[in-house]
C-alpha cells in the first residue's frame, strides 16, 4: 500500500493520490504533535546490567505505574527484591504472584512494613540487621511516596501522630536508611551497593523545619507544602547520609571503602496515582470526568508514562559512572531524565545545614519512637486489667 502511494505520486502526481489535500492540511500538526510526544516521553535507559544474585529493599513497587515497572525490570534481570508494602493481603498476594509469572522469577518477596509507622520500619530494618553474618544488600529503592488532595483542610494523621506524608515520604524512608546504616556498612568493599531515593520537582516549593523536621506543630493550611517539604528534607538527609557512610571508610586492603553511593532521582511529570490525586483533589467525580475525559488528551501529550519515568531509576541502578572505580568525588547524584544533573536548591550546598537536618531527625524520631512505646505499654496493661 505505501510503494503503490508513492509510486502514484511519482509517476502520476501528488493531486492523484486520495484525500491528498485533506493530508497536506494536517500533516504539520501531527508532525508537531509527533515532535512534542518526542520530546516529552522521556528517555529510555541505555545501560544494561545483570542483577543475577544481587538483592534489593523496594519501596513502592505496587504502585501499578513506575514502581511496578522499576520492579518487573530488576526482577526480569534476575535481582531478589524484597518489596515492603502497607499490607500483605489478598490483593498484594496476587500482585506478587503476577510479578513472579512475568519475570519468570520466583524470588520476590513481600514484608510487611508500613513507613507512616515508626514502629513497623524499626521492626523490619531491626529483623533484617539481626542476622550473623550480615545478611547481603546489593541496595534499597525507595520509590514510595503520599500527596494528599491539596484543597483538602482535613488533615490525616499517621499512628505515630505525624502528618501522613512527612511520615511516608520523609521520616518514614529516613529511619529506614538510617537504622539500615550498619547493613551497608557491613557489605564487602568489592560490592557495589546502591541506595536510589526518588524526589519531585515540587521540592522547590519546600522548606526546611531545623527545629521541628517532622512538621509536628506546623499548621496545616497548605497541604501541597507538607508534600514539596517533604521531599526537600529527604533529599537534604541523604547528602548526609552519603557523608557518613563515606566518612572513614578507607578500607585496609587499599580500597576506598565508597562502595555504597547514594542517588536522587526526578523521574519527571508522569501520569501517576499522585497526578490524578492532584488534578482530582481526590474526587473520583473529577477523575473521571476531568483527569480521564477533559485533560487525558493533553496529559498524554506533556506527561511520561510510569514505565519512561521509571527509566531513571533504572538508570541510577545500572549506570557504570556509580562504580566505586568510575566515582570522581564524593557528592550525591541528581539523575534526570536518564542523566546527570544539578541541585538548585541552596540548600544543597550547605552542609552544615544537612547535618543539623539529619542529627535532629534522628533525634525527634527517637524521642517520638520512646513516647509511642510508652502509650502502646500502657494500653497494653489496660487491656491485661479489663481482661481479668
Amino acid at each position: 500500500m505505501p510503494l503503490d502511494i508513492l509510486a502514484t505520486a511519482v509517476v502520476e502526481g501528488t493531486d492523484k493520490i486520495p484525500f491528498w489535500r485533506e493530508i497536506r492540511a494536517l500533516a504539520p500538526y501531527v508532525a508537531g504533535i509527533t515532535a512534542v510526544k518526542l520530546w516529552t516521553r522521556g528517555s529510555i535507559n541505555q545501560w544494561g546490567r545483570k542483577l543475577h544474585g544481587k538483592v534489593y529493599i523496594v519501596t513502592g513497587a505496587t504502585t501499578q505505574g513506575m514502581g511496578t515497572a522499576v520492579a518487573l525490570e530488576m526482577a526480569e534481570q534476575g535481582a531478589q527484591l524484597i518489596i515492603l508494602v502497607k499490607k500483605v493481603d489478598e490483593w498484594t498476594t496476587e500482585w506478587v504472584e503476577d510479578l513472579r509469572s512475568r519475570a519468570k522469577n520466583e524470588l520476590i518477596y513481600l514484608e510487611q512494613c508500613d513507613l507512616s509507622d515508626l514502629y513497623q520500619v524499626r521492626k523490619f530494618a531491626t529483623k533484617w540487621l539481626d542476622n550473623k553474618p550480615a545478611r547481603r544488600l546489593d541496595g534499597v529503592v525507595a520509590m514510595a511516596g503520599n500527596l494528599e488532595p491539596v484543597w483538602n483542610s482535613t488533615r490525616k494523621a499517621s499512628t505515630d501522630g505525624l502528618e501522613l506524608q512527612m511520615a511516608v515520604n520523609f521520616a518514614g524512608h529516613f529511619h529506614l536508611l538510617d537504622l539500615l546504616k550498619p547493613a551497608f556498612k557491613a557489605q564487602p568493599p568489592d560490592r557495589d551497593v546502591r541506595i536510589v531515593v526518588t524526589t519531585c520537582m515540587l521540592q522547590a516549593i519546600g522548606d526546611v523545619r531545623l527545629e521541628d523536621p517532622l512538621w509536628r506543630d506546623a499548621k496545616y493550611d497548605r497541604p501541597l507544602k507538607f508534600f514539596a517539604s517533604s521531599k526537600l528534607q529527604l533529599g537534604l538527609c541523604m547528602l548526609e547520609l552519603q557523608r557518613q557512610l563515606f566518612s572513614n571508610a578507607k578500607k585496609d586492603d587499599g580500597t576506598t571503602g565508597r562502595n555504597v553511593t547514594v542517588t536522587l532521582v526526578q523521574p519527571g511529570i508522569m501520569r501517576s496515582t499522585s497526578l490524578r490525586r492532584l488534578i482530582s483533589n481526590g474526587s473520583v467525580l473529577a477523575l473521571l470526568f476531568l483527569y480521564s475525559f477533559l485533560l487525558y488528551p493533553l496529559l498524554w501529550l506533556f506527561t511520561k508514562s510510569g514505565y519512561r519515568g521509571g527509566q531513571s531509576v533504572l538508570y541510577a541502578l545500572m549506570t557504570p559512572e556509580l562504580e566505586e572505580v568510575n566515582l570522581k568525588d564524593d557528592q550525591v547524584k541528581y539523575v534526570v531524565n536518564c542523566s546527570m544533573g544539578g541541585f538548585s536548591r541552596k540548600e544543597f550546598g550547605d552542609a552544615e545545614l544537612q547535618k543539623k537536618l539529619y542529627d535532629t531527625t534522628s533525634q525527634k524520631i527517637l524521642e517520638l519512637e520512646r513516647s509511642m512505646a510508652i502509650k502502646r505499654n500502657t494500653g497494653k496493661k489496660k487491656a491485661a486489667a479489663a481482661g481479668k
